[in-house]
C-alpha cells in the first residue's frame, strides 16, 4: 500500500477537508501542464476522514478552518503555475 494519498484538483473539497482534519499534506506535484495532485501522508485516520466527508459531516469542522485551508491549498495551486 502506498504511503501517499493523491487527489487532483478536481477533488479540492476532499483535499481541503483533509487538510483541515490535520493529515499531513506531503506536497503538491503537477501531473501535465495543467493538472496537479496533493499528496498527503497516508494514516489509520484518513479513511475514516473520507467517510465522514462522503456522509456530508464535514460541516462539523469550523468552517473558518475549512476556509483557511481551501485558501492554502489554492495558493499551492496558483504557485505551481
Amino acid at each position: 500500500m502506498s504511503i501517499y494519498s493523491t487527489y487532483n484538483t478536481a477533488d479540492l473539497p476532499q483535499a481541503t477537508f483533509l487538510y483541515a482534519s490535520g493529515v499531513p499534506l506531503v506536497g503538491v506535484e503537477k501531473v501535465d501542464g495543467q493538472k496537479c495532485e496533493f499528496c498527503f501522508e497516508r494514516n489509520e485516520s484518513v479513511d475514516g476522514l473520507l467517510m465522514v466527508f462522503a456522509s456530508g459531516r464535514e460541516c462539523l469542522l469550523v468552517p473558518s478552518r475549512l476556509l483557511a485551508a481551501h485558501k492554502h491549498l489554492k495558493s499551492l495551486l496558483w504557485s505551481q503555475r
